[in-house]
């Protein structure tokens, strides 16, 4: 047993999750391991669906073009009640979401991971994979880690801070002594990534309330065309029913899709097949001390809206940047303490969001003939209706694509006086938005990334004349950029000429949004003095001379 080096960070668990917080902190510089007990990253496809907020997110870090050219981006759900009763829901002509990625992106979690494993390889940063963390002991100043490799080899590390990604069996949750609140539901599920012959629409998600079942197809595209998930009905019969069978077939998963379909599908060429049950659950805290957890360690949810995956890359996102700040000795331990005042709502509010959805669209099936027709001609009345409004529409959008979230209540962010009241508030996610920079076109997400806070005077330049943010910029040099939002200037200021932006942020005079390095805005104001800016910083990164 040797003892090393030691690391700032240690993140446990090498999914979407740990490896967007090891991308996140490798930004800032921070010394991290990251380590998984498996040998070999997942093949599976998963969790197959990336939502706006995580492509926002993966831009910001550099590899969105690569994961949307894996991937395939789909605007439409198309609604199967029956072999005649069928209609679409669009998406893509929602309005304004204010995003560059207005869609749903379908893409294999293998990929997703390939694409951020490749990532951390352009950084330097290596996945150590057979590795798993088998002892914990934090202390005052940091915590003692054993790790062992399938070899059986162990070495006992320090790090500042360890983080569990590592699923809902946690290890590192466990070490923190947090009950992982929640139960199981009581359906057997079916997944099956195959081919599909028969009368699918293609390019989009497709959704079968069949007389006996329910099945959702997702268009994967690899490794193969579609991703089928379905519940195993009663009406199926013991003999092919998986929670029977130790390993689920392909007869199996026909039969299922036979009764759960509205018109015939045949299933062929599968990739993978399995069948499982789903649990809804939270962990009490996501902190302890130097300990934390992060994605399906702190929570899992139901498949329905693809909101597990996505929660985690967001949980990872939101403290990277405040571990990254408080190692570098700027900010103090209550910036950590606000991980989980803001994440732990968001997790809370999306369980149970999930689980209404949940529970709503698999009694559907439950139901005899007649019910099941009053079933068809309910839904096929009330979702055309529903969604035709385009607001509507926009805001399930938002919801499902997580960009609607916010931390409106959190200790660390600030609405300056007077109030003002349209336009994002303090912690609300920044918009997005297109801007030009003399004559190249762009956008304030590609202007405003990277690991600081940005500063955006918005209104005329003369407002801020050359020297007003000197004495800022000094005190906190890389950890802020200054940027200025016009109606028309020279490079380097943000140009608006068209006034979208100004009404988009509810700039009459002027304004200041002070964004935080995950994209959330931590301070909002208007005028032109900047001390209730820097009182804003100051706050948040008070160990700063």
């Amino acid at each position: 047993m040797n003892e090393t080096t030691a690391v700032d960070v240690l993140v446990v668990g090498a999914g979407p999750t740990g490896m967007t917080l090891a991308a996140s902190l490798n930004s800032y510089g921070v010394r991290t391991r990251i380590v998984d007990r498996l040998t070999d990253r997942a093949h599976e496809s998963r969790a197959p669906v990336v939502h706006a907020r995580s492509l926002e997110i993966a831009q910001n870090l550099g590899f969105s073009d690569e994961l949307m050219r894996r991937g395939n981006t789909s605007a439409r759900i198309a609604v199967h009640l029956s072999p005649t009763q069928n209609f679409a829901i669009p998406f893509d002509d929602i309005g304004a979401p204010n995003t560059e990625f207005p869609f749903i992106l379908f893409v294999s979690q293998a990929e997703t991971e390939a694409v951020l494993n490749d990532h951390l390889v352009s950084l330097g940063q290596k996945v150590e994979r057979g590795v798993e963390a088998v002892a914990l002991t934090p202390d005052y100043s940091g915590v003692s880690c054993t790790l062992r490799d399938r070899a059986g080899h162990e070495e006992v590390i320090r790090a500042s801070y360890v983080v569990g990604c590592d699923g809902g069996h946690s290890f590192v949750r466990h070490a923190m002594g947090v009950a992982f609140e929640g139960d199981t539901y009581p359906q057997t599920f079916v997944l099956g990534d195959v081919e599909v012959d028969g009368a699918i629409t293609p390019d989009a998600l497709n959704l079968y309330f069949g007389r006996h079942g329910l099945a959702v197809f997702f268009p994967l595209g690899k490794p193969r065309t579609w991703r089928m998930i379905g519940v195993s009905p009663r009406s199926v019969g013991a003999a092919v029913n998986p929670a029977d069978s130790p390993e689920l077939t392909l007869e199996q998963l026909q039969r299922i899709a036979d009764v759960s379909v509205t018109t015939p599908l045949r299933l062929r060429d599968p990739d993978w097949l399995a069948n499982f049950r789903l649990h809804h659950r939270q962990a009490a805290h996501y902190r302890s001390g130097r300990l934390f957890v992060a994605g399906d360690a702190a929570h899992v949810h139901s498949p329905l809206g693809g909101q597990g995956m996505n929660t985690g890359i967001q949980d990872a996102w939101n403290l990277g940047w405040k571990l990254a700040l408080v190692l570098r000795g700027v900010a103090t331990d209550a910036l950590l303490d606000s991980y989980e005042a803001e994440r732990w709502p968001v997790g809370r509010f999306l369980l149970r969001f999930t689980d209404r959805l949940f529970s709503g669209v698999t009694r559907l099936p439950e139901t005899g003939p007649l019910l099941a027709r009053v079933r068809t001609l309910v839904i096929g009345w009330i979702l055309p209706r529903l969604f035709k409004s385009k607001k509507r529409r926009s805001r399930a959008f938002r919801t499902v694509s997580q960009l609607g979230i916010r931390y409106r209540e959190s200790s660390m962010v600030t609405e300056g006086l007077p109030a003002r009241g349209d336009g994002p508030k303090a912690g609300d996610r920044f918009p997005d938005a297109a801007i030009t920079i003399g004559a190249r076109s762009t956008t304030l997400h590609r202007e405003l990334c990277g690991p600081r806070f940005h500063l955006l005077l918005c209104g005329p330049e003369s407002l801020w004349p050359p020297g007003s943010t000197e004495e800022l910029e000094k005190k906190y040099g890389e950890l802020l950029s200054v940027r200025r939002l016009v109606r028309a200037g020279a490079s380097p200021a943000l140009a608006d000429a068209s006034g979208a932006v100004h009404a988009l942020l509810a700039v009459r005079a002027s304004a200041k949004y002070l964004i935080r390095p995950d994209g959330y805005i931590g301070f909002r104001g208007g005028g032109a003095d900047l001390a209730d800016t820097a009182g804003y910083l100051a706050r948040i990164l008070p160990l700063i001379d």
